[in-house]
């Protein structure tokens, strides 16, 4: 009864790892994902930052972000050297106390950023 008692322990800290670690990597792509489809949408010369930050804020799904946790700089239209940066940071913490207290209970900084030139000849930057 001991050895299982402790082979349950340890096979329940592993599964809960595996599952923590599956969630960190399910928001890191749903951040990756919305910062990607944010830039996209930015791509367009009317789109203003606001709209765009709005934008990825809507595509990350089940994470929560905040418009803190966005930022934009607006690229200049035409120019390959400004484009439309979307970076987006979030704080993951691990649901399992356990898994938790491993590294100090801190939240890992998670980030990321696309890119994306800003389209030439359409309103207004044609005009």
């Amino acid at each position: 009864m001991v050895e299982y008692a402790a082979g349950l322990t340890l096979f329940m800290l592993i599964l809960m790892g595996v599952v923590d670690f599956g969630r960190a990597i399910w928001i890191r792509n749903t951040m990756a994902h919305a910062a990607r489809e944010a830039a996209r949408y930015g791509a367009a010369a009317t789109r203003t930052s606001t709209e765009i930050r709005d934008y990825a804020i809507d595509r990350a799904t089940g994470i929560g972000l905040t418009s803190s946790n966005v930022s934009v700089t607006r690229g200049t239209c035409g120019n390959v050297d400004a484009p439309v940066v979307v970076t987006i940071t979030y704080s993951f913490s691990p649901i399992t106390p356990l898994i938790s207290s491993t590294w100090g209970g801190a939240a890992i900084a998670m980030g990321t950023s696309s890119s994306m030139y800003v389209e030439q000849g359409v309103p207004p930057c044609g005009a």
